[in-house]
């Protein structure tokens, strides 16, 4: 049992940025968009069992 579970990587090459990020950039509203703006609704969140 002295050979390891998995063998070790190494990472010699340089690292890779993602093409494809997972969030949107920062945006900034003008006026009439800040004006119109709704932010998503989330139904209510059920009652937990017990919480009375």
């Amino acid at each position: 049992m002295t050979e390891p579970l998995k063998p070790r990587i190494d990472f010699d090459g340089p690292l890779e940025v993602d093409q494809n990020p997972k969030f949107r950039a920062q945006q900034t509203f003008d006026e009439n968009q800040a004006q119109n703006f709704a932010p998503a609704t989330l139904d209510e969140a059920p009652e937990e069992e017990g919480a009375s």
